[in-house]
């Protein structure tokens, strides 16, 4: 499995991390970064810490799960 990891500062600063299963195999960079500033210029997310004011990162995190029994 692939996981889109979005990683954002809020108001406070601190990160706040927002991910999305079953990622698609082609995301782009730029497909990634317009989507993280449309989250920032709708206010989509409240967090405990403000709201979410920049991009921080984005990362693809793979998974893989081997059955043993």
């Amino acid at each position: 499995m692939k996981k889109l990891e979005m990683v954002f500062k809020n108001e406070l600063g601190k990160t706040t991390k927002i991910s999305v299963d079953y990622a698609k195999d082609d995301l782009t960079k730029e497909q990634v970064e317009t989507a993280m500033k449309e989250i920032i210029a709708k206010n989509i997310f409240e967090t405990q810490n403000g709201e979410l004011k920049e991009i921080d990162g984005a990362r693809i995190v793979s998974t893989d799960i081997v059955e043993l029994i």
